[in-house]
């Protein structure tokens, strides 16, 4: 993993700070460790906590000014321009901007899942494919027990109701 500060030499500390519902990681190589305080001696690491509390704000920000201007590779947008916009500008900006995404969801919407209602078709079509895994489980239960009646009507329901499926489903 390389240094998120200068972007070049390999991280030997990993920060991690979690405030709330936001988390930030931050990877140091040995060079701007030194530089912001944090030291390391024969793969000791000498940490002051003062120094290294006062000094994470201002790693912190070098780190988030680097991503801001972070651009996807497909369509060239930055964050910069998602914020403003509010719009991802294709698919790869979800999977780019994704911690940025699920950070601002959180934040905003208290959650990044989506927990509400879905659109009426969606429902009844869940319902009814429900509803034939039932009675496939039934059919099943009739052929092992040699209720050939029941098992034949079980199959022409499910049948029928698998073409409504399918008809509604269009």
């Amino acid at each position: 993993m390389k240094c998120d500060i200068c972007g070049n030499n390999k991280a030997v500390i990993h920060i991690q700070q979690i405030a709330g519902n936001e988390e930030i990681n931050i990877s140091i190589c040995e060079k701007c460790a030194k530089e912001k305080g944090l030291t390391i001696n024969n793969s000791e690491l000498n940490i002051n906590l003062k120094n290294l509390l006062k000094n994470f704000t201002e790693i912190k920000k070098s780190v988030i000014g680097k991503d801001i201007v972070k651009i996807c590779c497909i369509c060239g947008k930055t964050l910069q321009d998602l914020k403003k916009s509010g719009k991802a500008g294709c698919p790869e900006c979800y999977k780019e901007f994704r911690k940025y995404m699920i950070s601002f969801l959180k934040t905003n919407a208290g959650s990044a899942e989506h927990k509400g209602k879905y659109p009426f078709k969606i429902n009844i079509l869940s319902y009814r494919m429900k509803k034939i895994n039932n009675l496939q489980s039934l059919l099943q239960q009739a052929v092992k027990e040699e209720d050939f009646e029941e098992a034949a009507y079980l199959r022409d329901k499910i049948k029928l109701m698998e073409k409504q499926l399918e008809r509604d489903g269009k």
